[in-house]
């Protein structure tokens, strides 16, 4: 017979309820993206994060090797390719992105707002990536279009699992 440990303190997440407004904002490729949930707050096992963004905000086609990835899409319209199959999602749309697999994403709309759940990797994981390549956002608006540091971008994905494909 087996017996079972109980998780150690540093890993049992804490129940809470948070507001977009009491939630961490970042500036992000040209996006505005709120932490809904961190990795700390959910003890490793996912993370959240809203994302309002533009066409300046398409990342290139991309794969993440250690971390699924889920879109909800809440507002505009959002073009998805995964593993070549092109998809349009609006309001209510779904999309799960196993690990592995390449995708990209194309905003239709002037704007999109979309929550994106990601999965697999309590640290040096795709929630890391998107703050360490943003600066914190002094407001709740879009930022200003700019390109972002190729320097810090090679570092953070070699460091997060993200091999870029073009």
């Amino acid at each position: 017979m087996s017996t079972a440990t109980a998780p150690s303190p540093a890993t049992v997440p804490s129940t809470f309820v948070r507001d977009r407004d009491g939630a961490e904002a970042t500036w992000f490729f040209n996006a505005l993206m709120t932490t809904v949930a961190s990795s700390a707050d959910t003890g490793g096992a996912y993370h959240a994060t809203e994302h309002l963004v533009t066409a300046a905000s398409n990342p290139p086609m991309h794969v993440q090797l250690d971390e699924d990835e889920a879109f909800y899409v809440v507002d505009g319209v959002v073009e998805f390719e995964v593993d070549g199959q092109v998809v349009t999602a609006t309001p209510g749309t779904f999309a799960f992105v196993a690990r592995g697999s390449a995708h990209t994403f194309r905003v239709q709309t002037p704007t999109a707002r979309m929550l994106v759940i990601c999965s697999g990797k309590p640290r040096d994981n795709l929630h890391d990536f998107f703050v360490g390549m943003g600066e914190p956002a002094t407001e709740r608006r879009l930022p200003g279009p700019a390109a972002p540091d190729e320097a810090r971008l090679g570092e953070l994905c070699e460091r997060t699992g993200i091999e870029l494909l073009g």
